[in-house]
């Protein structure tokens, strides 16, 4: 256990990233007041973290980063990655539409999302936040 030195709130050392210069090996801020910090220095610089942002993802794209990236993914997921292909092939052929989401009702940034991967064109449409909530990841916003 440990206390973040923001929120001042005791928690599990698992909710802090790790960090090697720390005494204990993990930052003192909890991920939470990190990400909170992250999204509000984004918004007081939003000028310059897009120009290094826009930046970094020209060099990645420039050196093969991404398909070199997008090559192990599919190496690693071949059941997932003929799933999504599918559903992009069905999607273009007509076969099937792009639905609003089943939790909110969205209709911009709908997501296909498979609940059994052996059954590709068996999809439930949920928008970009609501996809990630059911896969455990947390929304920037």
């Amino acid at each position: 256990m440990k206390i973040c030195i923001k929120c001042n709130e005791k928690r599990p050392l698992t909710e802090f990233y790790k960090h090697v210069g720390m005494a204990d090996g993990h930052l003192n801020k909890c991920r939470k007041c990190c990400a909170a910090y992250t999204r509000e220095y984004y918004r007081k610089n939003i000028d310059k973290c897009t120009k290094f942002y826009k930046k970094r993802n020209e060099e990645r794209r420039s050196n093969g980063y991404q398909a070199a990236r997008l090559k192990r993914y599919a190496s690693a997921n071949p059941q997932k990655r003929k799933a999504h292909h599918a559903v992009s092939n069905a999607l273009r052929d007509g076969k099937i539409q792009r639905l609003p989401c089943r939790v909110c009702g969205a209709t911009e940034r709908v997501e296909a999302h498979h609940d059994d991967y052996s059954k590709p064109l068996c999809v439930t449409w949920l928008c970009f936040k609501h996809h990630r909530e059911i896969h455990g990841q947390e929304v920037r916003q």
